[in-house]
């Protein structure tokens, strides 16, 4: 699917969620686009809204008005005399405007395009689309697609399937927006079979109007929905993603696919900043921002809305697994761990408990493995004191059944044990359930509880790892961006903005990178040019030994990859040679050099790597990690979108395993982690109130001990034209 091609304007919140009701609480509904022959879409869609009990009048709309399978039809809107709430559009490409324009007439509050063949096929479908988007919101009609499948509601008060899939979802917490319509059509197959139950389904299509953004608005505010969950294959503006799902993530939990994960944002790369900077690292910046549990596949998904649909959050990572076989309890304890949860020794008091309960013979540790003899009462009272255990924030349950006649009785002690715990301890405690080889269980129904049954303990613990991930996030207090009041960005901006309009995108010299630095209050390492050998033997005499040389060249070059450093020079022959060789390599490399540079030689700090990175949905990433000339290789930098909090930037630190260093190795001092926080920040601010920078790397940049700074040894920055960046809205 094609990313928005309009961007809607701001809608306050009220507004905003009174407009998308129509589509999902429509007391009537019309639909234009039915076959006399009882075949197409427009049918199909009929059909599934009749099988769904929906409550409310149907105004089929034919081009004759004969009955279709037992239902009157009109040969217009007008004709109905009526004025439905929502009018599903099932036409040909060429007739959706007209159709548009008999529901604007008749004051329809809502549409769903399902019609293909608009912007997501060629430039005359995307002209088209355009046109129905200015309509609709002319007229203030909410418009769901084109492009799309329809949308459902599963409220069993109204419950209304205005699609054109077959399957009907049960009731429940969980409200689903689907890109892909194909795939919508195999989400509500798959939530009928895990039986997870739904509030509302919309398939979004083209996303022209209706966007994710706006459903997660809606949604926020809806009694029925407790859990979100977002197949995603764009975004259309992904700053306001970020600001209204970090509000209504620590409301209500939201799960998101995201497609086209190995598509580099990087075709432009200059900068080692930029090389490392994915569009898809962007994505996951900003879920982890903003609290969106990532799920890599649809499964997945769904494995996350089973727990966080019908389960408490765990408190903290301390998990209990109850087997009564050794191999499953062995892949789970490993996939626990894999997920980051911490499968704890059990403590004093619950292994007096569990010695009352289970054989002498039994090793209490965990996984408690009770072997394949453990009975129905031994689960029942495992689980229900494993449950009481202080030591404890979650359970998983695994069963394989041995003997197939004492399986149902094993089930059912399943169920009485996680009742009794519930009764007797803090109910606060997710439990999960893996019933290998048994595929009859999606949950375990414990009178208004639904525990979630996984096919294998990986499954589990995967999603449990990810629930706590979100639960600690969500018991963070909201973080703020911590203020700078000696910094010039407007300045920097001036001068960027005027490069930009004199040479378009470019490197700067570096005596425009030096007044971009001096505007955010950082400073460049004593880097002076020389022209002769003779001239930078001097240079590093009167600076101390011992030195660095530097290629001086064009800017943009890359010295390392010339050959164009030379370090650790300790005396006037070593600086003589060292230019000659140095600016050979250039010329052999192609370029012509401007001379060398010598700068004093830093030896007692940590090196690392501070970028900032334009992506062309996301604006500015800001990075930081093990700096160098292989920073790439290392593969060790870590982004956050911005604007970045305190709490990013901490983040960002203690990420990099750089952090192992800076706090002391091995005896080695502790660098100074204040330095280094004001230099990021004071980067960050530069990155997001310059949205000219659109590459910027401080590499090597060097943290020296405690009370010592920081010190930026080289910089490139490239400035380009900020109109490409989205608005932020």
């Amino acid at each position: 699917m094609p990313p928005d091609t309009v961007a809607p304007a701001p809608t306050p919140a009220a507004t905003l969620v009174d407009s998308i009701r129509p589509l999902l609480q429509p007391r009537s509904i019309a639909i234009i686009g039915v076959s006399r022959s009882g075949r197409g879409i427009g049918c199909r869609v009929l059909a599934a809204l009749r099988a769904s009990g929906y409550p409310g009048e149907i105004f089929p709309i034919t081009r004759d008005g004969a009955e279709v399978d037992g239902q009157r039809t009109w040969t217009s809107l007008a004709a109905t005399g009526a004025t439905p709430d929502l009018c599903v559009i099932a036409v040909p490409r060429d007739g959706v405007e007209a159709a548009i324009d008999d529901c604007i007439a008749g004051s329809v509050k809502a549409v769903v395009v399902v019609t293909a063949g608009f912007a997501e096929t060629d430039d005359d479908g995307r002209a088209l689309q355009d046109r129905l988007v200015a309509k609709v919101r002319a007229a203030g009609v909410r418009m769901v697609g084109p492009n799309c499948m329809g949308v459902v509601s599963a409220d069993p008060a109204w419950p209304m399937n205005a699609s054109f899939s077959p399957v009907f979802p049960p009731a429940g917490g969980l409200a689903l927006s689907s890109q892909s319509g194909a795939l919508g059509v195999v989400i509500l197959d798959l939530a009928t079979r895990r039986e997870v139950g739904l509030s509302s389904f919309v398939s979004v299509g083209n996303k022209a109007d209706v966007s994710s953004n706006d459903l997660l608005e809606y949604w926020a505010s809806d009694p029925a929905t407790s859990v979100i969950a977002l197949y995603l294959e764009s975004f259309g503006n992904p700053l306001r993603f970020a600001q209204i799902a970090r509000e209504v993530g620590r409301r209500k939990p939201i799960i998101a696919v995201k497609a086209g994960r190995t598509k580099a944002g990087t075709a432009a790369a200059g900068s080692h900043t930029a090389a490392l900077a994915a569009s898809d690292i962007a994505v996951s910046a900003l879920f982890h921002q903003t609290g969106v549990i990532r799920a890599d596949t649809i499964d997945e998904m769904f494995d996350l809305a089973a727990c966080l649909e019908s389960q408490p959050l765990p408190r903290g990572a301390r998990v209990a697994i109850v087997t009564n076989a050794g191999g499953p309890g062995i892949l789970a304890a490993d996939a626990c761990e894999a997920a980051g949860l911490d499968v704890v020794p059990f403590g004093a008091g619950t292994r007096h408990r569990l010695a009352e309960i289970l054989p002498s013979l039994s090793a209490l540790g965990n996984p408690l493995d009770m072997i394949a003899t453990a009975d129905a009462a031994q689960y029942r009272d495992v689980i229900t004191s494993v449950l009481a255990a202080e030591e404890v924030d979650a359970v998983l349950v695994l069963y394989t059944p041995v003997d197939a006649s004492a399986a149902a009785p094993i089930i059912e002690a399943i169920r009485s044990g996680i009742a009794a715990g519930r009764n007797r301890a803090d109910a606060g405690k997710p439990v999960l359930a893996c019933l290998m080889a048994d595929h009859r269980y999606a949950r375990l129904t414990i009178g208004s509880e639904h525990v979630p049954v996984y096919a294998f303990p990986e499954n589990a613990a995967r999603a449990l790892g990810k629930v706590v991930q979100y639960a600690k996030w969500r018991r963070l207090p909201p973080s703020g961006r911590p203020a700078l009041l000696d910094i010039d960005t407007a300045a920097a901006r001036s001068l960027c903005r005027d490069i930009v309009m004199r040479r378009g995108a470019d490197w700067l010299t570096p005596e425009e990178t030096r007044v971009v630095l001096d505007a955010v209050g950082l400073t460049l390492l004593s880097a002076v040019p020389a022209h002769s050998a003779d001239e930078a033997a001097d240079l590093a005499e009167a600076a101390g030994f011992p030195v660095v040389a530097k290629l001086h060249a064009p800017a943009g070059v890359h010295k390392t990859d010339l050959g164009g450093v030379a370090v650790d020079l300790r005396s006037r022959e070593d600086v003589v040679a060292a230019y000659r060789s140095i600016t050979e390599r250039a010329r052999s490399g192609g370029v012509t050099p401007l001379g060398v540079v010598i700068q004093p030689m830093v030896t007692d700090g940590v090196e690392t790597f501070v970028g900032v990175a334009h992506d062309r949905l996301f604006g500015a990433l800001v990075g930081f990690g093990c700096g160098g000339t292989e920073v790439e290789l290392l593969g060790d930098v870590h982004f956050r979108v911005a604007p970045l909090t305190t709490r990013d930037i901490d983040e960002l630190i203690h990420e990099s395993r750089a952090f192992t260093l800076l706090a002391g190795h091995r005896g080695r001092p502790a660098a100074d982690l204040a330095a280094l926080t004001d230099l990021l920040t004071r980067v960050a601010r530069l990155a997001e109130d310059v949205p000219e920078v659109f590459e910027l790397d401080l590499n090597p940049m060097i943290v020296l001990p405690q009370g010592r700074g920081c010190r930026i040894v080289d910089v490139r920055i490239r400035v380009g034209e900020a109109s490409s960046r989205p608005t932020r809205r």
